[in-house]
């Protein structure tokens, strides 16, 4: 997936377990309650995997920076 579809996700996983809790609250529910946890687990899930994504995607772009910035002439001062 895509760094912006799981930051999507993610924000979308964080406001559904909101919603969950307090509808748990309200009802006074520990099953509903425990449901909202889970979701909040499963967004940090999604949290760490985006992280791993973005940083991917910029270690992929300075490789390809170093490969390209090698192999073309310099233009400096010392030359």
């Amino acid at each position: 997936m895509s760094p912006n579809r799981l930051r999507t996700l993610l924000l979308a996983l964080l406001v559904l377990a909101a919603i969950v809790s307090v509808v748990g609250k309200k009802a006074d529910s520990a099953i509903i309650g425990w449901a909202s946890f889970a979701i909040f687990l499963g967004a940090v899930g999604v949290y760490f995997r985006w992280r791993q994504a973005v940083r991917a995607r910029v270690l992929d772009r300075e490789s390809k920076t170093a490969a390209e910035g090698s192999d073309a002439p310099r233009a400096g001062p010392d030359q």
